[in-house]
């Protein structure tokens, strides 16, 4: 009986790694270099090339305008802007500054085969839960 329950737990131990990778999505990464020109930002010099998901690249806001186009309003040469990989070609994008007024706006974008960037709409809100009894 306790050789099967330890050959058991050698099996699961083992299988253990190929269960964890099956969870994860396969998910090409994003190429930085793309991303930023488009947004109008500049990377520091030891940035990644690529974002995986669930990584994210800090920047600097250069042109102001560029972000404009996808929904991003106000901010100044300067911003701090964060580029997240959320998912299959999936970039979230948060601008915030402190001066002249503090303020912060995130989208998220979908990069397309052609390396275009999309905004995504919202998604709607979810429904309040109906209180039990």
């Amino acid at each position: 009986m306790a050789r099967s329950r330890i050959l058991i737990a050698c099996a699961l131990w083992a299988a253990l790694p190929a269960l964890s990778l099956a969870q994860r999505p396969s998910v090409d990464p994003v190429p930085v270099g793309d991303v930023t020109d488009k947004l109008g930002v500049k990377t520091m010099v030891n940035a990644p090339r690529e974002l995986d998901l669930g990584h994210s690249v800090t920047t600097t806001l250069a042109d102001p305008k560029k972000l404009v186009a996808y929904g991003i309003k106000g901010m100044h040469e300067g911003a701090r802007v964060t580029i997240t990989c959320v998912g299959p070609n999936r970039v979230r994008v948060e601008a915030e500054e402190m001066e002249p007024v503090e303020q912060r706006t995130t989208v998220t974008l979908r990069l397309g085969e052609d390396g275009s960037l999309t905004p995504v709409p919202p998604s709607p809100p979810k429904p309040d839960k109906p209180p039990t009894a």
